[in-house]
Parts: C-alpha cells; sequence; structure tokens
C-alpha cells in the first residue's frame, strides 16, 4: 500500500508543476465516483443521473446500478440478488438497499459529507469466500450506517475517509485446514468500519486508486466484518470521446487486493489488478416539450 500511495502522490505533484498553464477536464476526470478501489466517498449522483455496473462472474444475470434520484440522493440496486437471490434454491428475491445522502458540499477545507446506509437479509447461508485456506458465510440480516468525507485537493487529486459501524448477524470464518482447524462464530455483532482511499484523475481516460480498509467494504467481499484490505488499481474510460453514446459511456475498473482475515490469521489476495468489473455511466436528460 505504501508504495500505491507514494507513487500517486508522485504522479500528482508531477502533474501540479507546471503553473501557468490551463486545464481542460473531461472523461473521468468530470465524473462522479461513488466506490472507486471498494472506497466510499462523499459524493451523489445528479437527478436523472445511473451507472449500471457488470461484474463478469456473474453473466447472464444483472450486477448492480446505482440512480440518482434527487441531487442529493442516491440508490444503490442490488439487482443480482434480487433478480438470482444469489443463485440459491429456491430462487427468493434478497432484499438489499443502500442510500447515501449528500449533507454537505465542500468548503474550501471543510469536506464534502454525505452519511451511507445499507441494509441487507439472507434466507440462506451465502459463501462469499471458499478459498483452499480461508472459507466466509454469512446469514441473516447486515446493516452498516456509515459517515463519508471527501476533499477535493486539486482538479484531478482527491482523499476519502468512511468512518462507520456494521451490524452483522451470522457471520462465520474458516481456515479449511483439518490438521489445526481455526474457526469463528458471530451469531451477531457489531463492530466499527474505517475506510481511506485516494484518487489521482490523471488523464481524461485513465485514474488511478488506492484503499485502505478495516471493516466493511461494498464491492469485493462486500459486507464483511472484521476483514482487514488494501485496494490498489485503476478505471479506464477508452472511448469517451466516441460519438456513439454505448461506447462513450462505457468504463471499467481493474482492482488489485490483499484482504486479511485476523480470526483465522489467513487472506486472501489478488496482488495484480486483473479483477475487473465494466459499467456505463450516463444521465437521463429529458427532451424538452416544444
Amino acid at each position: 500500500m505504501r508504495g500505491s500511495i507514494l507513487l500517486t502522490i508522485i504522479l500528482y505533484l508531477a502533474s501540479t508543476s507546471v503553473s501557468g498553464q490551463a486545464i481542460t477536464l473531461k472523461g473521468l476526470q468530470t465524473e462522479t465516483f461513488l466506490h472507486p478501489a471498494d472506497g466510499f466517498t462523499a459524493y451523489t449522483l445528479k437527478k436523472g443521473e445511473f451507472i449500471y455496473n457488470q461484474s463478469p462472474f456473474t453473466v447472464p444475470l444483472p450486477s448492480w446500478a446505482w440512480w440518482g434520484i434527487t441531487d442529493n440522493i442516491t440508490a444503490e440496486v442490488d439487482l443480482l440478488p434480487i433478480i438470482g437471490g444469489f443463485f440459491q434454491e429456491p430462487y427468493i428475491p434478497v432484499p438489499s438497499f443502500n442510500l447515501r445522502f449528500k449533507l454537505l458540499n465542500q468548503n474550501k477545507k471543510i469536506p464534502s459529507i454525505a452519511f451511507e446506509t445499507m441494509v441487507q437479509h439472507l434466507w440462506n447461508d451465502i459463501t462469499q469466500a471458499a478459498q483452499p485456506n480461508a472459507l466466509v458465510r454469512r446469514k441473516g440480516n447486515s446493516w452498516y450506517n456509515h459517515l463519508n468525507l471527501s476533499w477535493k485537493i486539486s482538479s484531478k487529486f482527491y482523499t476519502h475517509l468512511s468512518l462507520g459501524v456494521i451490524y452483522a448477524e451470522n457471520v462465520y470464518f474458516s481456515n479449511n485446514d483439518s490438521l489445526n482447524l481455526i474457526e469463528k462464530f458471530y451469531p451477531k455483532s457489531l463492530t466499527p468500519d474505517f475506510n481511506l482511499s485516494i484518487d489521482f484523475r490523471l488523464k481524461p481516460w485513465i485514474s488511478l486508486h488506492t484503499t485502505g480498509a478495516y471493516g466493511t467494504t461494498f464491492v469485493y467481499l462486500d459486507n464483511i466484518p472484521r476483514k482487514r484490505q488494501i485496494s490498489y488499481g485503476f478505471r479506464i474510460a477508452p472511448f469517451y470521446n466516441n460519438k456513439r453514446g454505448i461506447l462513450r459511456t462505457f468504463r471499467a475498473e481493474f482492482i488489485g487486493y490483499y484482504i486479511y482475515l485476523p480470526d483465522i490469521n489467513e487472506s486472501i489476495e489478488s496482488l495484480v489488478p486483473i479483477f475487473p468489473y465494466f459499467y456505463w455511466q450516463w444521465t437521463m436528460n429529458k427532451r424538452q416539450k416544444k
């Protein structure tokens, strides 16, 4: 993590070393990021703005989407559990709701602030990680509440901080070692969450990201308390100037991560940023009546 943060700072300083030049922002540099590299920002979508996210591992089922209900309220629609029930039989829709409320826009050193809440109920046991050295299962209710803060340091450099707690039922950890089995089960728990992340929007077509977290994250191994995680990688907008909307709005995130589970002294990792998901971000503008 230290290396990725140092690289981000060096690139940021290099980008600001030339003075007196106008900076034109396009593509990723002007967009709202909600959970870059599994971080939490204090930003909300504009009214009528949408993001559709697709993981290649859930095809042909949809993954999840975000919807700007108003300029100050953004909702996440967890399509996979609602439609597919996490592939469990019978296919019972899983209640899963996430809302983010903008509380304050940045004013000089005072950051943007938002409140984010997510509640989910799993009817059946769900295996979220099944590695040779680590098994994680969940069932029942989980509910996190976070206060998100974001600072726009410059036109290309952002930092984000999120603090909160999660209530979770029936979380099970195991190291899958029959000779030296370590298991930990939490029937009910209330634990803290902490998340610190950095964005560097290097070019309109690429941005760099790094995140350090304890507890709950949103995208990779989501809603799992007590874990420690480092994420790093980049986002791309390869066709941001294309005339065709489906190409112009296309984005992808590539992330490497290291997740440590202290209860069983094991880790889950994918250190090279090759774990992608794809998304499209656009605004639905109503045509004005003549």
